[in-house]
């Protein structure tokens, strides 16, 4: 019974660092994951409203950065 509960214990905690880990997304990810369209995810973008990088000419983007980005204004009223 305790090498049961163990087992699922460590589950547990592997599912909840999995659930923090970063993932890289593309644009067409971003704007289903914050409601908005592909070219609103672009223009932010543009404005340096959203955290993003740049590889072979496509935008990439850090789930974390993202998260970061929209709580931390949600947090300062903005």
């Amino acid at each position: 019974m305790e090498q049961e509960n163990n087992h699922t214990m460590i589950e547990d905690i592997i599912k909840g660092l999995s659930d923090h880990a970063d993932k890289v997304m593309n644009v067409k990810q971003v704007a289903e994951y914050l409601g908005l369209s592909a070219a609103a995810v672009r223009k932010r973008c543009h404005r340096n409203q959203l955290p993003h990088h740049y590889s072979a000419g496509r935008l990439y983007f850090s789930k974390k950065e993202v998260d970061d980005t929209i709580l931390n204004r949600k947090a300062h009223g903005k």
